[in-house]
């Protein structure tokens, strides 16, 4: 099982296409440090006059950390876009050029191929986001130094320097399960369909309406809240609340694994009874 997983992940590492994932997150975080530093301030005294009566600030309000969780809100739509690319593709990939019947031809069982191409996406995703906050971090930091973060969630919340590390880290771990929920729906569309570009843009559907659904909570809507994707990747803002709400989290982590845990299942299923002569 150890070696299957060292060749699936020595696959997943030698394609060009997951460096250019991960190079196209990198450059975002970049450009979204460089635009903060060019017209951040004018953006911030805007947004600011609304409040300046109720508030007296000291010290400088856009510094290295509000950078950071403000480029981390990339997570709603551009990140998950990258990151189905890959996931879309492990399994895809295998029936387009046919390597798929090579691999079973070996003495493997078809649940461990499966378990060993889940390990290597769960990896996957693990660099991809951990790249992506150094790459928003590392350079706001240099940019424009640490200091309290004021964050406009629910009101406006005031976090203290010393606690957004971890707060970063918790919310980093959150969003990493997230999209590993959302990867998992991008590998059994790449199952049933056999077709990377087809599978990227079903689970990109699913975004998509998820999030429109979201945006109409009135009515009838607001029931599916709890079931929308794009619901519960926004929750990892929850750790950046005065107090956390660690109800709510916990309730979208069982989500989230829930999800992962039932589409693994049915990719299970599916791959063990799938005709791979057809």
């Amino acid at each position: 099982m150890r070696n299957l997983i060292y060749i699936e992940l020595y696959k997943l590492f030698s394609s060009n296409r997951t460096y250019v994932t991960f190079f196209i997150a990198m450059a975002l975080m970049l450009i979204i440090n460089l635009g903060m530093f060019m017209e951040g301030e004018k953006i911030f005294e805007f947004l600011l006059e609304s409040i300046s009566e109720y508030f007296i600030v000291n010290g400088e309000i856009l510094n290295g950390y509000l950078v950071t969780y403000l480029a981390m809100n990339t997570l709603w739509v551009h990140i998950p876009v990258l990151i189905v690319i890959i996931a879309a593709s492990i399994f895809a990939v295998e029936f387009e050029i046919g390597t798929i019947r090579l691999l079973l031809t070996q003495p493997i069982s078809r649940g461990r191929l499966l378990q060993a191409k889940m390990v290597a996406m769960v990896v996957y995703n693990f660099v991809f986001m951990l790249l992506t906050v150094l790459a928003a971090l590392i350079p706001a930091y240099f940019l424009f130094g640490t200091g309290d973060l004021v964050v406009f969630l629910d009101g406006v919340q005031f976090i203290q320097e010393a606690t957004f590390l971890k707060r970063l880290t918790l919310s980093l771990a959150f969003a990493t399960v997230s999209m590993i929920a959302f990867s998992s729906l991008g590998m059994i569309f790449s199952l049933f369909f056999k077709n990377t570009l087809t599978s990227i843009l079903l689970s990109m559907g699913v975004l998509i309406l998820s999030t429109l659904l979201q945006k109409f909570v009135f009515g009838l809507f607001s029931a599916w809240q709890p079931f929308l994707f794009s619901y519960h990747f926004s929750k990892w803002q929850l750790f950046f609340m005065d107090e956390i709400p660690v109800q709510s989290i916990l309730q979208s982590l069982g989500f989230m694994m829930g999800m992962i845990l039932i589409l693994y299942l049915i990719s299970y299923f599916k791959f063990n009874k799938m005709n791979i002569t057809q």
